[in-house]
């Protein structure tokens, strides 16, 4: 007779200790993160978070199609750093046509070209410290941290160095933010402190 496991109690916002296998279990079809043993399920975004997730999903998505770069998916999808390793759901993220061998049906083994996560009040020390730390280790070659809530806007692109160490990424003269990971892709972080938010188009 097969052993039945009991999965943790879902609370949501804290890390939890569990095996690999049971996250997967534990978490399937949740924005979720597996790190060192534990596992969160992620508090429920705000309008603000997921407009801003979606507008930068949709320039990245249309540009990479466009001119035919890549692919880009927004959370829940795994970046995977090693099997049975840490996993992380950036929320946004791009996978260049040269690496497509990293892609699964479930997300991907390895590092992004690009990963990018919208700050919300639970996620401030994950995103800028956590993340921020993991990404460069791993090797995402750029990490866009955008914080859109009021009174603390921030746009901040971060560019792997010859040393592995993350490095801020200056504007150009009309504020502008150039990416190496998409050629010829820019952004301008006004558009993410407006409201309401512009459109894609």
């Amino acid at each position: 007779m097969a052993h039945q496991t009991t999965l943790p109690q879902l609370v949501r916002g804290e890390w939890i200790p569990m095996t690999y296998e049971e996250f997967l279990d534990w978490a399937e079809g949740m924005h979720a993160e597996w790190v060192d043993g534990e596992g969160i399920v992620f508090m429920p975004a705000t309008d603000r978070h997921q407009w801003v997730v979606g507008l930068l999903n949709e320039l990245l998505a249309r540009f990479a199609l466009l001119f035919d770069l890549g692919r880009v998916v927004q959370a829940p999808f795994q970046m995977e750093f090693w099997p049975g390793g840490p996993h992380r759901e950036p929320d946004v993220l791009f996978l260049a046509n040269a690496h497509l061998d990293r892609w699964t049906e479930t997300g991907i083994m390895g590092p992004a070209d690009f990963a990018a996560e919208v700050i919300s009040d639970d996620s401030v020390d994950r995103d800028l410290v956590d993340k921020l730390r993991q990404y460069a280790q791993l090797g995402v070659p750029e990490y866009l941290a955008i914080d859109p809530r009021p009174g603390h806007e921030r746009f901040a692109l971060h560019r792997l160095d010859d040393d592995h160490q993350y490095r801020l990424v200056e504007s150009d003269e009309q504020g502008r933010y150039h990416f190496q990971a998409l050629p010829g892709f820019w952004l301008n972080p006004g558009w993410f402190t407006k409201d309401p938010l512009p459109t894609a188009e």
